[in-house]
């Protein structure tokens, strides 16, 4: 959930995809789109790394290789997208599991919530150094 939350665009990014053609990754938080020539992905050249070593999806303290990637499987992204479903209605059916799974998903929500805060925060404070 916290990669589909704050990193959209490389939940979306399968590392199957990442290790096959070539992106336009610049860095941590930096990812750019899929590399085309006249509409054709550019394949990954043989010898150049893929972006695991500041991949969202690698968990802290594991070798940055995709092997160690967490993607989030079809269950679960069916489940977020029920959740976004109920929530847009405004109503969740009377099921234990539903509800189960509405809880998690708004416990990674108000989390990734906070990180945006503090992410701003940081941002802010770094501004005002410099105009200090």
């Amino acid at each position: 959930m916290r990669l589909i939350l704050l990193h959209p665009d490389i939940a979306a990014r399968s590392c199957s995809d990442c290790q096959k053609y070539l992106y336009l990754d610049r860095g941590p938080g930096q990812f750019g789109k899929r590399v085309e020539r006249a509409g054709i992905p550019t394949l990954r050249p043989k010898g150049v790394k893929t972006p695991c070593m500041w991949c969202p999806k690698i968990p802290p303290g594991v070798k940055p290789i995709p092997t160690n990637a967490v993607e989030m499987d079809d269950k679960a992204y069916a489940a977020y997208l029920h959740y976004l479903e109920c929530k847009a209605v405004g109503g969740f059916p009377h099921d234990a599991i539903v509800r189960r799974n509405a809880a998690i998903i708004r416990q990674a929500e108000d989390a990734a919530e906070r990180m945006r805060q503090t992410r701003s925060g940081h941002a802010m404070i770094q501004g005002l150094r410099g105009v200090l």
